[in-house]
């Protein structure tokens, strides 16, 4: 098809050709390895407009690929809430230590560590441990904000 004088018209002969499959597990999977083909070299809606999506859907390497899709899918969400949960606990681990060393502190100085890494949660609880006062905690805020 890349090569062709018209690619489009040879796109829609193949289409044709293979509308006359008639078994239907070899309809399915050329079909849809033909728009998978097709998809290095057209535009999607030239493609769903020559071959049916329902066809598509039902193939085994449309499958395969969902479900791949899904699987990493799956693992990118448990990362993210792995890290957003890590996040948290920082959060939670640094404000309490803020509030038993120095009492309570503004809201402003709050949302600010809450906005820090894991990695910067961390290099502050070390930090507190030096600190003498409340604007200790603003001076170095400002010095590590991202």
């Amino acid at each position: 098809m890349a090569f062709s004088e018209s690619p489009t018209r040879l796109l829609e002969q193949v289409a044709a050709a293979v509308d006359r499959i008639e078994e239907p597990l070899a309809f399915t999977n050329i079909s849809a390895c033909t728009q998978l083909l097709a998809g290095l070299r057209f535009d999607k809606g030239l493609i769903a407009e020559l071959f049916p999506e329902e066809v598509m859907q039902e193939s085994v390497i449309y499958q395969k690929i969902i479900q791949k899709g899904h699987k990493l899918g799956l693992l990118e969400g448990k990362r993210e809430g792995l890290l957003e949960g890590r996040q948290e606990e920082g959060y939670s681990i640094v404000r309490r230590l803020i509030t038993r060393r120095f009492g309570s502190v503004s809201d402003q100085l709050l949302e600010g560590i809450q906005k820090l890494s894991v990695a910067q949660l961390e290099e502050l609880s070390e930090a507190l441990l030096d600190f003498e006062t409340v604007t200790d905690i603003a001076v170095w805020l400002a010095s590590h904000q991202q």
